[in-house]
């Protein structure tokens, strides 16, 4: 992939979060990965073979460097590490690059939107240093909070209930509720203290997605609701664009190959026939109907 591939516009997106974070998985689900490795560029659209990188530096996070999975061409992600490990030198990267992204003239090149994964898998709340960042701001770009992992509450809830001598026919009931007012109390309430002058945009609850079937829809909705313009417009296109493949083994898989053995079990083929078809498979690629026609 070369600098003049990246010309194409893109959604750019910088992820936040600590190595437990859980922003990986979250990236293969909205890029159906299915497997495969994300491409890693520098600032100029060269790759990077990050199994060649010194074993001191592998593990380092260059806010810089572009990450981009073959299956979701429409997306450019940064990747930046926690604050409570990076401390203020981290925070001073993040600053500087929404900054330096922010002067860019042209769309393609200016960052979108921030996912901040936060954890809730452990026995303490946000610390002050993850909360800086809703403190000092991050300019126009907006942030959208995403806890992760938000089933580890549902063992603390249950814990709760049993040393409470809730009875047993009751704490699966409970525990959702308990879950919930768990999570009120440790972490969304940090967003109400005085100092916190820059409120995530959003708030998304992941849970259960180390398991098949779960997905990040309600982090995409949010993200396009926290976006406008130009901007919105976009990430839409991003999204439809990497939905294509998708399209493509959905208008295979349910279309074209039944079409293909009813045709083979008929003596002809006709005309009306095939523009039928036609319209059917075109009918999965609506996005792509619309420039057609205009």
């Amino acid at each position: 992939m070369s600098e003049q591939q990246l010309n194409i516009e893109r959604f750019r997106i910088l992820v936040i979060g600590n190595a437990n974070a859980g922003k990986t998985t979250i990236l293969e689900k909205v890029c159906h990965a299915r497997g495969r490795q994300p491409v890693c560029l520098d600032v100029n659209g060269n790759k990077i073979n990050l199994a060649l990188q010194p074993s001191s530096s592998r593990g380092e996070h260059n806010i810089e460097h572009q990450f981009q999975y073959p299956t979701a061409h429409g997306f450019i992600f940064h990747d930046s590490r926690g604050f409570e490990a990076g401390g203020a030198d981290e925070l001073k990267k993040v600053k500087e690059f929404v900054q330096s992204r922010a002067e860019k003239k042209e769309l393609k090149d200016q960052l979108h939107a921030i996912w901040y994964c936060l954890t809730t898998s452990n026995d303490r709340a946000m610390t002050e240093a993850e909360m800086s960042l809703f403190k000092s701001g991050t300019g126009n770009v907006p942030v959208i909070a995403i806890f992760t992992k938000m089933d580890a509450l549902d063992g603390e809830a249950r814990s709760q209930l049993v040393w409470e001598k809730v009875p047993f026919r009751d704490i699966n009931k409970q525990v959702p509720i308990r879950a919930e007012a768990i999570f009120e109390k440790k972490y969304l309430q940090r967003f109400q203290e005085p100092e916190v002058k820059h409120k995530p945009r959003y708030i998304v609850q992941l849970r259960d997605m180390n398991k098949e079937g779960t997905d990040c829809d309600d982090l995409i909705t949010r993200t396009s609701q926290a976006l406008n313009g130009a901007t919105l417009k976009l990430f839409c296109l991003s999204i439809l664009l990497n939905d294509v493949e998708s399209r493509i083994k959905d208008a295979i898989t349910n279309i074209i190959i039944p079409r293909a053995q009813a045709a083979l079990e008929s003596p002809t083929f006709s005309e009306e026939q095939a523009k039928s078809l036609f319209c059917e498979v075109m009918c999965c690629f609506p996005h792509m109907l619309v420039r057609i026609c205009s």
